[in-house]
C-alpha cells in the first residue's frame, strides 16, 4: 500500500510498537465523548489519510458482507480502535502520557486483530477491492494495518483525550419492558434459587461418591505442562508491569501459565461409552461455510483475559471446550439443541496469588464461582440482583480435573488433578482461531456471527426466558458477549465480578 513508500512515518509507526504492547479483554459496543478532529483533511499528512481511508474501507466493507467480528466491538467513529469492559474502566484523566498511549495502543491492537479476521472471512473478489489499501498476503496485510495502526494511534495521542468511554450491555431493556419485568422477575427468581440447589446438590452427591467405578468415566488430559502451577506462579510473580499496570507477559510465559492450569475433564458415559456429543469438539469449517463438530480430534480452546481486584490488574486463564449439542431429555425440552460447552477461568494476581475460579456454560448460564483457599466470597447483593451460585473452596496452585455429566454437561465436581490409566489426549487451540476458520478451498469463516451468537444454537427457551432481557437466551455465544445473570445485570467479562462477589 502507499503508506509502506513513507520512511518518515514507519520509523514512527516502528518506534511505537516498540514502546507498545497488544493486550486481551472481552466485551461488548462502545460509545465515547470526543472533541473532533480540528485539522482539516487537506492538513493531514498523505500516510495519515491513507490509514484512515483503508481502516475506513475494511470496516465498511466487513459491515456491509457481515463479516463483522464481534469479539472486540467497534468504538464508533474511530475505526483503528475497538475496546472492552477492562479497558473502558480506565479512568483515562488520571494516565499519564505514556500510560495514555499505552490505553489507546491496546484498543488497536483490538482493531487489528478484529480487522485482520474481517479481511480474512472476506470472498477474494472483495479483498481485491481492498487491495489498494491492503495489498499482499496474509502477513503483509496484518503488518499493513500494524504499522497503519501506529500512525493512527500517534496522530490519537495528540488530540484531546477520549473521555467518557463505556460498554453497552447484553440486555435489551426494551423487552424487559414489554415482557412486565418487574412482575415476572419473581418466578424468574425463585427459579434460578432452585436450579442453583438442584446444582450443589449433585455436587454434593458427586463428592460423596466413589468417582472412579469401571467404565463409568472417559478422561481427557491437556499435553503435560512442563511448569507446575507452583513454578508458573513464580514465573508471573518476575513479569513487570506496564503503565496501567497490566503484567507484560511474552508469549512463551502465556503459554507457559495456560497449560500449568489446564484442567483435564472426565465426562460420565453413557451406557458403558462415551456418546458422540459428550465428546469434546475442535470446531471446523466446510467449504461452504457451515461450521462442523469434529469428535474425532478433542480440542480445548484457550485465552488470556483481565479483570480487578483491589485496586490490581488480575490476570485470567480461560478455557473453552466445546460439544456437539446437548440432545432432549423429554418430550418439550427447552434446553436442548445444537452447541454446547462450557469455559473455565482462573483467577490470579501479579504477585501470584491464586483468587478463585468461576464457570459458565457457552451461553453463559449456570455461572459458579469457587474460591481459592485463603478466600472467602461473601456478596452483597440487593434484591434487584440475581444471587451467585458460591462452590466450595478450592485448593491453589495445582491443576484439577472438571468432573462433566452426559449430555447436559453441568459441572459435577472439580478434583485435583490425578491422570487415570487410561486417558484421550487434549489438542490445545487458541480460542482467537474459532474467529475465523479454514474450510477446505481456503476461505474462512466463524460460527459466530454480527452479534457474538451461533445461530445455529438457538434453544427453544428463549421463548420462554426473553422477558429477562438477553438476546437469544440459551444460545451459544463469543466471549465477551456473556450475560450470566437473568435478573439485573451481570457480565462474565465485568473487569468488577470479583468485587460484586465480595471476595475476601
Amino acid at each position: 500500500m502507499p503508506y509502506a513508500a513513507r520512511p518518515v512515518c514507519f520509523q514512527l509507526a516502528l518506534t511505537l510498537l516498540l514502546t507498545a504492547l497488544a493486550g486481551c479483554a472481552g466485551i461488548n459496543v462502545a460509545t465515547v465523548d470526543r472533541v473532533p478532529m480540528r485539522e482539516n483533511q487537506a492538513s493531514i499528512k498523505t500516510s495519515l489519510y491513507d490509514c484512515h481511508a483503508g481502516y475506513d474501507a475494511l470496516d465498511a466493507m466487513a459491515r456491509k458482507l457481515g463479516t463483522v467480528d464481534a469479539r472486540y466491538p467497534r468504538v464508533e467513529g474511530l475505526a483503528h480502535l475497538r475496546t472492552s469492559r477492562f479497558l473502558a474502566s480506565f479512568d483515562v484523566s488520571g494516565l499519564s502520557e505514556v500510560a495514555y498511549q499505552r490505553w489507546l495502543m491496546r484498543q488497536n491492537a483490538k482493531a487489528v486483530e478484529g480487522l485482520f479476521f474481517e479481511w480474512l472471512r472476506l470472498p477474494p473478489a472483495s479483498q481485491q477491492q481492498l487491495s489498494h489499501h491492503w495489498p499482499g498476503d496474509q502477513a503483509a496485510v496484518k503488518r499493513a494495518l500494524n504499522d497503519c495502526g501506529a500512525v493512527l494511534v500517534a496522530h490519537q495521542a495528540e488530540l484531546p483525550r477520549l473521555t467518557g468511554m463505556t460498554t453497552d450491555g447484553q440486555y435489551q431493556n426494551w423487552k424487559r419492558w414489554v415482557g412486565l419485568y418487574p412482575l415476572a422477575v419473581m418466578p424468574f427468581y425463585l427459579g434460578v434459587i432452585n436450579e442453583h440447589q438442584n446444582l450443589q446438590q449433585q455436587q454434593r452427591e458427586f463428592a460423596n461418591n466413589d468417582t472412579e467405578r469401571a467404565g463409568q468415566w472417559t478422561h481427557y488430559q491437556p499435553p503435560t505442562p512442563t511448569p507446575s502451577p507452583t513454578d508458573a506462579l513464580e514465573l508471573l510473580r518476575q513479569q513487570p508491569l506496564d503503565e496501567l499496570g497490566i503484567p507484560l507477559l511474552g508469549s512463551a510465559i502465556e503459554e507457559q501459565l495456560l497449560d500449568a492450569f489446564m484442567p483435564a475433564l472426565a465426562i460420565k458415559n453413557t451406557q458403558g461409552a462415551p456418546a458422540d456429543n459428550d465428546r469434546p469438539a475442535q470446531l471446523i469449517a466446510d467449504a461452504n461455510g457451515a461450521v462442523q463438530r469434529d469428535t474425532t480430534q478433542p480440542t480445548i480452546y484457550t485465552h488470556v483475559s483481565h479483570g480487578r481486584y483491589q485496586g490490581q490488574v488480575t490476570l485470567q486463564l480461560n478455557y473453552s471446550v466445546w460439544f456437539a449439542e446437548r440432545k432432549a431429555e423429554q418430550a418439550l425440552d427447552l434446553l436442548a439443541g445444537q452447541f454446547d460447552g462450557i469455559t473455565w477461568r482462573v483467577h490470579l494476581l501479579p504477585s501470584g496469588a491464586v483468587l478463585g475460579y468461576d464457570k459458565m456454560h457457552q451461553c453463559g448460564c449456570w455461572y459458579q464461582f469457587f474460591p481459592a483457599s485463603g478466600f472467602d466470597a461473601q456478596p452483597a447483593l440487593p434484591r434487584t440482583q440475581e444471587p451467585f451460585n458460591i462452590g466450595r473452596t478450592l485448593q491453589a496452585e495445582q491443576r484439577h480435573t472438571l468432573w462433566l455429566a452426559a449430555n447436559t454437561h453441568h459441572l459435577l465436581g472439580v478434583q485435583a488433578a490425578n491422570a487415570p490409566s487410561a486417558t484421550q489426549p487434549l489438542t490445545v487451540r487458541a480460542y482467537a482461531q474459532l474467529r475465523a476458520l479454514e474450510s477446505p478451498n481456503g476461505r474462512y469463516f466463524s460460527p459466530f456471527n454480527a452479534q457474538g451468537l451461533v445461530t445455529e444454537s438457538r434453544r427453544p427457551e428463549r421463548l420462554v426466558f426473553w422477558p429477562m432481557g438477553i438476546p437469544s437466551p440459551g444460545a451459544m455465544r463469543i466471549h465477551g458477549t456473556h450475560a450470566i445473570a437473568f435478573i439485573g445485570y451481570r457480565h462474565f467479562d465485568d473487569p468488577w465480578l470479583l468485587e460484586e462477589l465480595g471476595l475476601e
